[in-house]
């Protein structure tokens, strides 16, 4: 496990002291890159669980019914772009966004935000389906129809514990960077 230079810091640093630090570089290490890429992996993975579900569902007569069919067909084009988002990775989606003031930290964030939001507003819906007033007045019971709503209900769930994970291994690996020792030239 090398560790990597970061060239990204020169070229924007957070404060003006580390500007005059031409010796202070960030240290990333191969593997850490790995895991997030096997994070992004698996996120889209399950995104494309529950979306293959609702198009599945919305094939097979949900685009029948008044809203709700208008839904799911909106659920499977916001999981394909959230696939190409995080298959993609961060240092693609930022430059793609086209501008210069999106790191790649941002765009990774912004895509798990986007998956989160995705599969909470999936669970939130589904839940809703279950009450007595139902989501517009349409009414599940229980996990019909199945299988297709214990699929959809583990994807989107182990969406937000995968997101989750990524969130807790990014956050140990920027504190390793800020306690890792400053090289002196």
């Amino acid at each position: 496990m090398q560790p990597q230079l970061s060239p990204r810091l020169t070229q924007r640093p957070d404060t003006a002291h580390e500007a005059t630090r031409p010796d202070l570089h960030v240290v990333a290490t191969a593997r850490s890159g790995r895991l997030f890429r096997m994070f992004g992996i698996a996120t889209a993975a399950l995104v494309a669980a529950g979306g293959y579900v609702h198009l599945c569902l919305y094939r097979h007569g949900y685009r029948t019914i008044p809203k709700i069919g208008v839904g799911f067909l909106a659920q499977v084009v916001t999981s394909a772009i959230v696939i190409v988002a995080l298959v993609m990775g961060p240092h693609r989606v930022a430059r793609l966004a086209g501008a210069a003031h999106v790191s790649d930290r941002s765009a990774g964030f912004l895509t798990g935000l986007a998956a989160a939001a995705l599969a909470a507003g999936t669970l939130v819906a589904f839940a809703l389906t279950r009450t007595p007033g139902g989501l517009f007045n349409f009414q599940e019971r229980g996990l019909q129809p199945a299988p297709q709503a214990l699929i959809a209900l583990v994807a989107e769930i182990g969406v937000l514990v995968v997101l989750g994970a990524w969130l807790i291994a990014d956050h140990v690996v920027q504190r390793a960077v800020r306690t890792a020792g400053v090289s002196r030239v």
